[in-house]
This record gives structure tokens, sequence and C-alpha cells, in this order.
């Protein structure tokens, strides 16, 4: 048996920078079993024109008081006086869970609950929140202002998801991952810009996503749909 402290090190802190937001997203889950889903958690750290992962991880528990402590040590005790602007967490699937860790969290940080299937309003446009969140990481990666680290789990994470006609699916992975850390990231992403500035979306073009087979095309993923640039240095943290 390992610690908290053990299982999640506070060793990414040291990546933030002064002065800059940050947003905490997760996606959680409240089984263990080798093929449940995991739960998805996330920092994103807005730095200029940037948003920048700082911390990216899942983890499988049936013990909500572990999920619990494992947020709230990333939450608490960061450098340079920095508090984060919000946690966003899913309650689409574990509302009873989203709803006793605002409770928890209560006098530590902001939290708001979204579910994947309440309308969202953007620019005149209602659209699933699924939608408006998917559609706002992809366009920031798109766009070149998502940064990141070099993983190969999280590069396969990002790449379970996929564009089907005007929303998004996810495939399984063997153990039962499901896009869990984009979904986390996606949220974060969310905490950072939500009544605040702008990272512009808009909604999903499925005719250039789906084949003439019917298969599902990937979003395309940086940095390995980029070459030989500076591009694709900028993701390594």
């Amino acid at each position: 048996m390992i610690s908290i402290k053990e299982a999640f090190s506070d060793d990414w802190k040291s990546l933030l920078v002064p002065n800059c937001p940050i947003a905490f997203g997760v996606d959680p889950a409240t089984t263990e079993n080798q093929t449940s889903n995991p739960t998805g958690f996330a920092c994103v750290q807005k730095v200029g024109l940037d948003y920048i992962v700082r911390l990216a991880c899942r983890w499988k528990t049936n013990d909500p008081d572990i999920a619990r402590a494992l947020i709230k040590q990333a939450l608490t005790n960061l450098p340079h006086g920095l508090k984060p602007r919000r946690l966003v967490v899913d309650a689409s699937n574990e509302r009873y869970f989203a709803s006793d860790l605002r409770k928890y969290l209560r006098g530590t940080c902001i939290t708001e609950l979204v579910s994947s299937t309440e309308k969202h309003r953007y620019q005149g446009e209602e659209m699933p929140m699924k939608v408006y969140l998917g559609n706002l990481l992809i366009n920031t990666m798109e766009d070149g202002h998502l940064l990141l680290p070099e993983s190969k789990w999280l590069s396969n994470d990002f790449r379970l998801v996929k564009r089907d006609r005007g929303s998004f699916t996810t495939e399984l992975d063997n153990a039962g991952g499901h896009g869990d850390v984009f979904d986390a990231v996606k949220n974060a992403l969310h905490g950072l810009i939500s009544r605040s500035g702008p990272v512009q979306i808009s909604a999903a073009n499925t005719g250039q996503h789906i084949s003439s087979a019917g298969n599902h095309d990937n979003f395309p993923m940086r940095p390995g749909d980029v070459r030989d640039d500076e591009t694709t240095q900028r993701f390594a943290l």
C-alpha cells in the first residue's frame, strides 16, 4: 500500500509559471476493475496565448476518499501564490460523487459541474456541452495553442476520440481507457476560458471526417501530424 503523497508526486508544481492562471479538470470514475474506466485528471495553465498541460494523469479506485484526497493534493500548496481559477468536473455518469466533491472542496476551489448532455449556448448557437467542449479542445490544438507533454500513453488516450456526425465518439482500449484525460483537459480548458477570455470554436465539420466506407477518422493529433519544424518542439514541457 502506498500513500497519497507517493502515488501523486508534487514535482510537477515546479513547472508552474507565476502570475499565469490555471484550472483543473476531472472525468471521474469510481471503479477499479481491469477493464473499467479510469479517472482522468489534468491541470492546464494559460501562458500568453498558449494553454500548457502541466499535469495529466489517470487512476483507478473504488474508494471516493482516495480520489478526493488526490484531487485536493493537486489543488493545494501551489507555488507563487497561485490559486486555481476553478475545477471542472464531468458529472455525466458520477453525479453523486461530483456533488460530494464540490462540497468537499468548498472554500478550497470553485468547482463547476458539467454534463455532456446539457445544452450550452455559444455565440447564439445551442449545442450539447459534449460538442462544445470537444470542439474547444480540438480547435485550440489545431491552432497550435495547446501544448501537451510528449507521452505515448497520453497521445493514445487522445487518439481514442473521434469526430462523428457533429459530435464525438470514443473507442475503448484494452485497459478500459476511453479518452479520460482528453475529457479532463477539455474540462480544464473550459475552466480557464469560461466567462473570461477567447478561444474561438466552431461546430464540427462532419463531412470531412467520415470516410466513404463509413469509418470514422481520428481528428488530427499534434505533434504527431506536424513535420520537422519548431511547432514539434513546442509541445515538450
